[in-house]
């Protein structure tokens, strides 16, 4: 069974909630960074809506020509076994049955050689084969995977012959329709996916290029500096342990290019750089010309150049591509995603980053000002700053960092179920008698009973923009335990989140609150029936999770789990750092008080975080006081970190900064989102208060100074002293002039 990341089973449970019949549109397109996964995520939906329901339903799953994209998701689709995959000829002679998937390239369907839409032959065509399908009552849902191509008239009329129930499209590129009525978008950010350790951290663009040889070809200068870096990658994999893997460049050259540079480029690479065919080193896969392109995207092959074109950009999988050359010929050419996309995967997705820096980046070298103008505007490469050097005066730091030993030791799924079961009983002061239960929560709000309420508009309006006007009214529907399967997992999905189990285990603990079986348990709650119970779930399922929300931020104040499992280790900061920037920024100036030398704002503008720009700029702007500040890093155990506890084990925390003053203080901070101008509450961090604690806790065994600092009409206030408080109000979130206020006295007093 795959373990999905969290934004991934974001997308699967969002799929899953869209292919609900009465779910309000028919079209969903997804925006995902190429690495995100989205054949794995398209397939881990499908292969959970086949094995959970028992819906008459066949997928099929549209690809692009380039790359044999097809037959990288049918062989993936091959280890899910609920899904019986095949491809358009299988189709041909086996028909659409259902719970199949199937996988057909465009060119198989409405390229010029294609015969199996038009052909009257003996045997059933595909249109034969729809047919069929619709009358034994199956229905369709299609996938349209990279969307962004081959959306011609051609492939319309053969996609519209299925009669699609649900139609998805995925691509990286797509832009939002802004048609919500009719299509809804939903989008994966690109931090989500850098976070989760599937795609590198950043593309670093040409990196140590030699600039002594000017008058070379220009090729050349790029192929020299790709070839030190990718010895550089194949020593740090020694160094750090990392085994079966060849680091792999791609040269990329021009869709309309000459022969002669194709030549030019395979000459230098086997007599300069000697990487030939013959000693496998060497592979090309153009239209034209395919040499040692056999398992080239598997992490040991021999291959160390492959030159392709931009038309294998799509779609194509060699997550060991770490480099990327792109070679110009006369005018520029356009940027597209997918291009960068192919060197951003990271080698062993399992793993994630390295936490090493060269390890952990993909590089790109170009003298292509149109495509790099096209890589910065479009955000699909930052530029990450050269490896930035620790001034002397931060190497003395010194703290206590914490990682959690073993994961696996910590997650104790029976104290999860007694630690929900104890909180709620807290919360609604059940009893022993199910009976009286039943009439508590009937009380306090909760639907109860065996149907289902489901809201629908009524009423009627002018003009689409008075649709507003219209009246939610209400129906109740009959819940089945096996008809509404779908609708649970939905349910289960959302409630996993703050359960921390898989959904299986969810499930469970659910049927072990309120389903009866005959007999009671000792965490027995009610006494439905499966529709009963089906019922309770659909209706009440967000006050649940409410409830288990409550229940799982006080198990983490509280600190109730065993924290043995905690390693404490010296953490002093890291020598070097890279940082990203914005270079297209004026008016960039140095910033005196940061750790690192040629830091500057560029980087300080470039933080998504409003409060951590503000936190800089004022730490900046008060250098009297400030000695160093360091920008902590957010993952990995090069990084100073703190662990706090949840009801479903232990986490990790990376405080934003850590700062030490001209006076020797050091100070730990961690920011969090404050108020909008009209009181709205900006933080989107429902643990903060059990960081608070951790972060608390640590300061009075180590004798810290700390704080959290949020922001409020673009000033910052703090909290460090009693418990965390939601609502910034003036008596407890004080200014932050004020949390080093005995600084700058003493600065002012020894100036005077």
């Amino acid at each position: 069974m795959i373990e999905l990341k969290n934004f991934q089973q974001d997308v699967v449970d969002k799929l899953l909630a869209f292919i609900a019949p009465e779910y309000g549109v028919n079209n969903l397109t997804i925006k995902a960074p190429t690495g995100a996964g989205k054949t794995i995520m398209l397939l881990s939906w499908i292969d959970e809506y086949i094995r959970s329901t028992g819906d008459n339903v066949a997928f099929v799953w549209f690809t692009p020509g380039a790359g044999e994209l097809e037959e990288q998701s049918q062989d993936k689709a091959n280890s899910f076994s609920s899904i019986k995959a095949q491809s358009v000829d299988d189709a041909l002679l086996n028909g659409f049955e259902r719970g199949s998937a199937t996988f057909i390239n465009y060119e198989r369907v409405v390229g010029k050689k294609s015969k199996a839409m038009l052909t009257d032959s003996e045997r059933d065509n595909l249109v034969d084969k729809i047919e069929k399908a619709f009358q034994e009552d199956r229905h369709f849902i299609v996938i349209i995977d990279e969307a962004h191509r081959n959306d011609t008239n051609k492939a319309r009329e053969i996609i519209s012959r299925f009669k699609a129930s649900k139609t998805v499209r995925v691509s990286a590129t797509i832009d939002d329709p802004n048609t919500p009525d009719i299509i809804e978008f939903y989008e994966v950010l690109e931090e989500a996916v850098i976070a989760s350790g599937l795609i590198t951290k950043a593309v670093v663009v040409n990196e140590e290029i030699d600039t002594s040889l000017d008058g070379t070809d220009e090729f050349v200068i790029l192929f020299d500096a790709a070839e030190k870096k990718r010895q550089q990658i194949v020593a740090s994999y020694i160094e750090n342990g990392v085994t079966g893997i060849n680091p792999l460049v791609l040269v990329q050259l021009p869709d309309e290019s000459t022969p002669d540079l194709s030549l030019r480029i395979e000459k230098h690479l086997q007599e300069t750089m000697h990487k030939t065919y013959e000693d496998g080193k060497l592979g090309i896969w153009l239209s034209e010309q395919k040499r040692n392109v056999i398992d080239v995207n598997k992490l040991d092959n021999k291959v160390e150049y492959l030159i392709i074109k931009q038309a294998i950009a799509t779609g194509w999988d060699a997550p060991r591509a770490k480099i990327l050359i792109k070679i110009r010929e006369n005018m520029g050419e356009q940027f597209t995603v997918q291009t960068l996309g192919r060197i951003r995967r990271m080698p062993q997705p399992w793993i994630g980053h390295y936490n090493v820096d060269i390890l952990d980046n993909a590089y790109l070298y170009t003298f292509d000002t149109d495509f790099l103008n096209g890589v910065f505007a479009q955000g699909a490469a930052v530029a990450p700053t050269p490896l930035l050097n620790l001034i002397d005066r931060a190497k003395s730091l010194k703290l206590t960092s914490e990682r959690v030993i073993n994961y696996d030791e910590v997650l104790n799924e029976k104290m999860i179920l007694n630690n929900i079961y104890e909180g709620l009983k807290k919360r609604f002061n059940f009893t022993d008698d199910l009976e009286e239960n039943y009439l508590i929560l009937k009380n306090q709000g909760y639907t109860l009973g065996n149907e289902i309420k489901t809201t629908f508009k009524q009423g009627r309006f002018d003009v689409l923009a008075n649709a507003d006007r219209l009246q939610d009214r209400e129906r109740c529907v009959k819940a089945n335990y096996q008809d509404n399967r779908i609708d649970l997992l939905h349910a289960f999905h959302e409630l996993d989140r703050v359960i921390h189990l898989p959904v299986s285990k969810v499930e469970a603990i659910l049927k072990r609150f309120f389903l009866w079986r005959g007999y009671a348990l000792v965490t027995s709650i009610l006494k439905l029936d499966a529709n009963e119970w089906t019922a309770f779930i659909l209706n009440n399922w967000r006050a649940l999770r409410e409830e288990f929300r409550k229940i799982d931020i006080a198990q983490a104040i509280q600190g109730s789990l065993d924290l043995d499992n905690i390693q404490k280790n010296d953490f002093t900061i890291p020598l070097t750092e890279r940082y990203t920037y914005n270079p297209k920024l004026k008016d960039i100036k140095m910033v005196q008080t940061n750790a690192y030398q040629g830091y500057t704002t560029a980087s300080i503008a470039v933080r998504p975080s409003i409060v951590e720009r503000l936190m800089e700029r004022w730490l900046e702007e008060h250098a009297d006081i400030v000695d160093f500040v360091y920008k902590n890093g957010d993952k990995g155990p090069q990084y100073f970190s703190l662990v706090y506890s949840t009801n479903g084990g232990v986490s990790h925390f990376y405080p934003d900064f850590i700062i030490q003053m001209r006076n020797g203080d050091i100070y730990i901070i961690e920011t969090k989102g404050g108020e909008d101008v009209k009181g709205r509450d900006k933080n989107i961090d429902s643990y903060a208060p059990a960081k608070y604690e951790a972060l608390k806790k640590y300061a009075k065994e180590y004798n810290i100074k700390w704080a959290f600092v949020r922001d409020m009409n673009e000033e910052l206030y703090y909290l460090n002293s009693g418990d965390w408080v939601d609502e910034m109000v003036a008596d407890k979130w004080q200014p932050i002039i004020k949390l080093f206020k005995s600084i700058e006295d003493e600065n002012r007093m020894s100036e005077n």
